[in-house]
């Protein structure tokens, strides 16, 4: 049995057009896509599992935020991309956007544009994500799509990260163009 405590959180994700282009890599939106968006994102919020994973049941000990969305969204996403390819591309923009902020909304710092370090769970923090139906693949992922693990409160960067080695950010690359800031430094 793990040994981690898992306590659920209240993330409060809110739509941010410019952060979904800049997820997206678009410029705008066609209106019909955005109608079928802002149904997708009403909808998913009972799809949403936020956990603070921690070695202590304290409301306030040091931990690791677990934020992803169920399966039924990753269905949901995969039968409109069969139907409509762009709407499906938006719906996976959009789903990467809904856990990025269900996560800010939870670590400030995250709001500010800091990275979200993912860090290498231990055996007992992967015993921890089998209770809330998770696997760890071994690669920086799990077993949900639209997933995110990474230190609550949060605890620094890069140095602290699993994929620092693949980080698109650390080398200059955000969503296919080059920014200019060197995360790694």
């Amino acid at each position: 049995m793990s040994k981690i405590h898992i306590r659920k959180m209240d993330p409060k994700p809110v739509f941010d057009l410019m952060y979904y282009l800049e997820v997206s890599g678009q410029t705008r939106v066609e209106q019909a896509i955005l109608t079928e968006m802002e149904k997708a994102w009403a909808g998913w919020k009972p799809h949403l599992n936020a956990n603070k994973l921690a070695m202590s049941a304290d409301e306030d000990a040091s931990g690791y935020l677990m934020v992803f969305l169920a399966a039924a969204v990753e269905e949901e996403i995969e039968a409109s991309w069969q139907k409509n390819p762009a709407l499906g591309l938006a719906l996976h923009n959009l789903a990467i956007a809904y856990v990025m902020s269900a996560a800010a909304s939870l670590v400030p710092e995250l709001a500010e544009g800091a990275c979200a370090p993912l860090p290498e769970p231990s055996a007992d923090m992967r015993r921890a994500f089998k209770r809330l139906g998770l696997e760890w693949k071994g690669d920086g992922t799990v077993t949900r799509q639209y997933a995110i693990f990474t230190p609550h409160p949060y605890s620094g960067g890069c140095e602290h990260c699993f994929s620092k080695g693949s980080c698109l950010s650390r080398m200059d690359i955000t969503l296919g163009k080059t920014d200019g800031n060197n995360h790694a430094d």
